[in-house]
């Protein structure tokens, strides 16, 4: 697959054989990735997979040993004006826990030099209203996040960095910031990254998904392309060990769990397979309560395409 969605000369944001070590660890080796203007890109990979890292090379935090990093155009290492238009969300917020977040908003809008009209507007966007004179430590992990969002919004950058934002969330909070995320590129025209080790919230969101495994990419393209032919079965049994070894003997590639069996399918064959096989079960003296078809989860897609 190519780059990106976009032309080059319309790249936000571009790495090219991109590698990082940490003594003997390699951390990035040759990435190549690609962010078009407007668009919402998803970095996916397991903790410890070199998301963090790319991230911090992309922005000039991090010195790279080799290769080409172009954001707007320059190299943000040797040209730190390159961020100017780049808000960033890290994992873990930490902001001045005393002060009211509207105070932190009001700060930073008099260092980028921006009117109380954009903190408003900032505040509106990250969905912090009515909470916006609350001590930032004082807040829900959530609401933390959409300070740090807001916090980022306030000089209205053009591309917008979050790296882990949702890990420390709730389902419902992670919910809603995925959403906050998805309006600002709707409405906002706002390019961004997103790097997250939950391959199915980040498939709700984005346009585009980068996978990254050890430092290398293995896989990128449109949602669709790359986990399209990825298919997974439970099938939930009282024996799940004696289900798994009757489907594995069909030739289906099936792993027993303490009350579910998962089948990875390859196709429509596979499909049919696995019904088929589940008929001799049952015929056999086998049981079995229900199919249920279930996205793949992030260990499943490594294993397709890893």
């Amino acid at each position: 697959m190519g780059l990106g969605a976009k032309a080059l000369g319309q790249a936000v944001l571009e790495l090219r054989d991109v590698r990082k070590r940490f003594g003997d660890r390699e951390a990035l080796r040759g990435v190549s990735v690609s962010i078009g203007e407007g668009e919402f890109l998803g970095l996916v990979g397991p903790n410890g997979a070199g998301k963090t890292t790319l991230i911090r090379v992309s922005l000039g935090l991090l010195r790279r040993d080799s290769g080409d990093v172009r954001l707007f155009g320059r190299d943000p290492f040797l040209d730190p004006t390159a961020r100017e238009s780049v808000g960033v969300i890290f994992e873990r917020p930490s902001l001045p826990a005393t002060m009211p977040v509207i105070e932190l908003l009001r700060r930073a809008a008099r260092i980028y030099g921006v009117p109380e009209s954009d903190v408003r507007e900032a505040v509106k966007l990250a969905g912090l209203e009515g909470h916006e004179s609350r001590p930032f430590g004082q807040l829900s992990a959530g609401l933390k996040q959409r300070a740090a969002i807001a916090h980022a919004l306030v000089a209205s950058p053009k591309f917008l960095v979050a790296d882990e934002p949702t890990s420390n969330l709730d389902p419902v909070e992670r919910a809603s910031v995925l959403e906050t995320l998805s309006r600002l590129k709707k409405e906002r025209g706002v390019t961004i990254l997103l790097s997250s080790h939950v391959l199915s919230e980040v498939l709700r969101v984005v346009d585009r998904i980068v996978v990254i495994k050890q430092g290398s990419v293995v896989a990128q393209g449109a949602p669709d392309e790359v986990i399209g032919s990825i298919k997974v079965a439970r099938v939930r049994a009282p024996d799940p060990q004696a289900l798994a070894k009757a489907l594995i003997g069909r030739g289906l590639n099936a792993e027993a769990g303490v009350q579910e069996v998962t089948v990875r399918l390859r196709g429509p064959d596979d499909e049919r397979a696995l019904l088929l096989a589940l008929a001799d079960a049952v015929s056999s003296g086998i049981r079995y309560y229900g199919i249920d078809l279930v996205e793949p989860g992030l260990e499943e897609l490594l294993r397709e395409v890893s």
